[in-house]
């Protein structure tokens, strides 16, 4: 926990500025032990207010006597007989940071101090208080040092001490030693560049230790001197006594050793790389040792593994890993691969290993830590490297008797086909085997391998894109077969998403020169009629649509067995599968297909029920409805006259615009302008009459007035105009519209203006995702063809009833 930072700002009570005074003064520990104790507890059940109390408490010390503070903690550090007391002594003086405090302190306090500490050092006999202390002396060198005063910069003492602790041959004062040069601020080490040779001696010797704890200790002193050791010859020495230190913690002591000198040596490779580069191939071989031994954990292979990848890392190490022999890095792959076998084979599974996995184990995530090295790797070393080892290691991982290798070699292929699939594609036969490795595993006899080969044929990559053009037929016919064969509903979905994809990627032109596509196309259709997980009767109609789609003839030629599962799929609980039917049914209206006209009446209804469900419903899926609405304009646009126009087209526009599926929305309201609702020459003047004929009965009244004044007459009773009637009138229609009483008319063109008014602003304010450019111009272009049919009394009264920002949208259509 760091202390407050604004510490110095908070103003504190003068009875809490007494207080303080008092308890740091007074002779009695007890009251400074109670609040170590609220300060420090890690029981669950402490306190919250007792510690925000006692951090108060230190605050106010550290603010206003900063002085009695460090030395009352000093004291107790040297003089409690209790050593808890002495460790959270410790403890504080390195939470209120020793050098806030040792600047407040009177010259006479600091020359005693500095006595004292060096006396306790000495004298502490608790390994545990002791090596805190270390760390507060190591603090305290860096405050005096740090600080503007010439006189505190001063404590030959220390270093002396620091010497002759190291030339004992007491473990104690070994490890003291160590772990204060380990924590000393560089300008300090600088200090002892006079004690080289000595430091260097020492150093050997510690690293050689009987004592895992002045080994490990002597791991850190190394790497912060090594600044001093710029000579070859010293820092191969020593480099070489703590590889050989490592495998000794590793063989001879409990493993907890290990992990905290190994990370040592992981950090030297960042502080000091170009020291380390001459020796960094037999670095990586001294890691492969470690990584490959079966009798050590996963975590400690991990471990290793780090050091490599510090090294693959750093710019300057690029060419040793580039110049590695080409066993080693067979080797190394091989490490990477044993990783990525610690896949789960299922949850529950899972879930029972964990629970018997050492503590060390169960924090390391192996197989993601294996993905990430291998992918670190490859950046580090390029295609031309990895391509030729990845070959080589493909084949002892796919002719495996162990699924979990062959499982890591096709996540491994996963892996470098994303980075190097060019190099990967004009490597001699490298394509053809891995077709056929993967071709291999979709019938594997393990789920988890199927699973990684069918996730693997839905890389984006170059290299998949290749394989699927040229083996298109082979894989066109395996994905289907492993369809149908397996027993396994996920397999099946992930092989149908895999086909998906391939389908998704492959020309229209491949689809049809295809000469099993008829037999492929009957064995989905009977995929969509056995069953099968809703995912799995999802991806294959997607499959289905997307070759009806791209493969008109091909879609032609099956629209009769595909409808029907179309209309039952439209009435599925999963709304996955209900979107895909319904889109499916939209294609087929657009087709044009003669086999879609027996179909249009129940389709109708289907579609129907489905819009009027959505409109009803709380929980609306918006694409559905979309995309059904789509399919109502397809049937409106393609198949007019097996419909009644004048009740299915003001329904359709009525549920327009669409705003929630982008691509349905951008392309239906580009057929909307494309079907031009008033036609050439206004021909369709009179069907826009029909629909507002059988929207608005008052509309109705003002249109057959209308043409009575134009001595058309209709036959039914009542002078009722009847659809064939109006039709009849059309063109001694035309001739009059600009000659008659505009007041009606505009209020028609009004209703109609509105309507496009409407569409046009809901679309343009999503910008350009419910409709093109040119569908928003196409729109603009309708507008401004009202603008030029309606006479300018009309155009007036229109505009008298707009408000403002109408007005501001419709006057540039109306006056270009």
């Amino acid at each position: 926990m760091e202390p407050s930072s604004d510490s110095e700002s908070i103003d504190f009570s003068a009875e809490l500025q007494s207080q303080t005074h008092t308890i740091l003064s007074s002779n009695d520990n007890s009251p400074m032990e109670i609040l170590f104790s609220h300060f420090f507890n890690t029981n669950n059940n402490y306190s919250s207010q007792q510690h925000s109390n006692s951090l108060t408490f230190f605050q106010c010390c550290k603010k206003h006597h900063p002085d009695l503070l460090f030395i009352k903690l000093i004291f107790l550090l040297r003089c409690s007989p209790t050593a808890s007391t002495r460790a959270n002594a410790a403890r504080a003086i390195l939470f209120l940071k020793p050098s806030h405090l040792w600047p407040k302190l009177k010259p006479m306090a600091q020359t005693h101090l500095k006595a004292h500490l060096i006396q306790y050092l000495k004298e502490e006999s608790s390994l545990h208080v002791i090596r805190l202390a270390s760390f507060v002396t190591a603090e305290t060198v860096s405050a005096m040092y740090n600080s503007n005063n010439c006189h505190q910069q001063q404590w030959p003492e220390i270093f002396s001490f620091i010497l002759s602790s190291l030339a004992s041959s007491d473990d104690k004062f070994l490890e003291v030693a160590l772990l204060i040069l380990s924590a000393l601020p560089k300008r300090c080490r600088l200090m002892l560049s006079d004690h080289i040779r000595s430091l260097h001696g020492y150093l050997l010797t510690t690293l050689c230790s009987t004592n895992p704890d002045v080994k490990t200790a002597s791991f850190s002193a190394v790497l912060s001197l090594v600044c001093l050791f710029y000579d070859p010859a010293l820092f191969h020495e020593l480099l070489r006594a703590m590889m050989v230190g490592v495998f000794a913690l590793l063989h001879g002591y409990e493993g907890s050793y290990f992990p905290k000198a190994f990370k040592e040596l992981i950090n030297l490779v960042s502080e000091a790389p170009s020291m380390l580069k001459p020796y960094m191939s037999d670095m990586v071989l001294d890691v492969l040792q470690i990584a490959e031994s079966s009798g050590l954990s996963k975590g400690t292979h991990c471990l290793a593994f780090e050091l490599v990848m510090a090294m693959a890392g750093l710019k300057e190490c690029e060419s040793v890993f580039v110049k590695l022999d080409f066993h080693v890095m067979i080797r190394v792959f091989m490490v990477l691969m044993n990783m990525l076998m610690c896949v789960e084979e299922d949850k529950k599974r899972d879930s029972e290993l964990k629970s018997e996995k050492s503590q060390e184990e169960s924090e390391v995530d192996v197989y993601k830590f294996g993905m990430k090295c291998l992918n670190q790797l490859c950046v580090t070393l390029g295609g031309s490297k990895v391509v030729p080892v990845a070959y080589h290691v493909l084949q002892n991982c796919m002719d495996s008797l162990e699924w979990k290798l062959r499982h890591a070699g096709i996540t491994m292929l996963g892996v470098i086909a994303k980075q190097f699939s060019d190099e990967m594609v004009l490597s001699e036969n490298f394509l053809t085997e891995v077709v056929t490795k993967v071709l291999k595993s979709f019938q594997d006899s393990h789920v988890q391998v199927r699973l990684a080969a069918f996730n693997f044929m839905e890389t984006p990559s170059n290299f998949v894109q290749v394989a699927h053009i040229l083996y298109h037929h082979t894989l066109m016919h395996a994905f289907v077969i492993a369809i149908d064969n397996g027993h396994n509903d996920k397999v099946k979905e992930l092989a149908s998403s895999a086909m998906l994809f391939f389908l998704k990627n492959t020309l229209p032109e491949s689809l049809t020169l295809y000469k099993n596509s008829d037999a492929v196309m009957t064995k989905l259709l009977s995929l969509l009629q056995g069953k099968g997980s809703a995912k799995q009767r999802s991806l294959v109609l997607s499959a289905f649509n997307l070759v009806a789609q791209q493969c008109h003839e091909i879609g032609h030629r099956h629209c009769a067995n595909y409808l029907p599962i179309l209309l039952e799929a439209c009435n599925d609980k999963n709304s996955e599968i209900k979107e895909e039917a319904i889109r499916g049914i939209r294609f087929y209206a657009e087709f044009g297909t003669p086999q879609f006209k027996p179909f249009v009446n129940r389709i109708l209804s289907e579609l129907s029920i489905l819009i009027q469900a959505q409109n009803h419903s709380l929980t609306r899926n918006a694409k559905e409805y979309d995309i059904a609405v789509s399919a109502l304009g397809r049937i409106c646009e393609f198949h007019r006259d097996s419909i009644d126009g004048s009740r299915i087209v003001p329904f359709w526009l009525s549920l327009l615009p669409l705003k929630d599926d982008l691509i349905e929305a951008k392309v239906m309201h580009e057929q909307l302008c494309l079907m031009d609702l008033l036609g050439a020459g206004n021909q369709n003047l009179v069907k826009i009459i029909e629909v507002f004929l059988e929207e608005d009965g008052e509309f109705d009244a003002t249109v057959r007035l209308l043409l009575s004044d134009h001595k058309v007459t209709g036959t039914n009773p009542g002078n009722s105009l009847s659809v064939c009637e109006i039709r009849l009138c059309t063109s001694n229609l035309h001739k009059t519209l600009l000659s008659v009483s505009i007041v009606n008319w505009a209020a028609f063109f009004f209703l109609l203006y509105e309507f496009l008014y409407i569409f046009l602003t809901q679309v343009i304010e999503k910008g350009d995702k419910l409709a093109s450019t040119q569908t928003v111009q196409q729109i603009n272009n309708l507008l401004r063809k009202f603008g030029r049919i309606i006479p300018r009394s009309g155009l007036d009264t229109i505009l008298l009833s707009l408000n403002a920002q109408q007005r501001e949208l419709l006057l540039p259509l109306v006056s270009s």
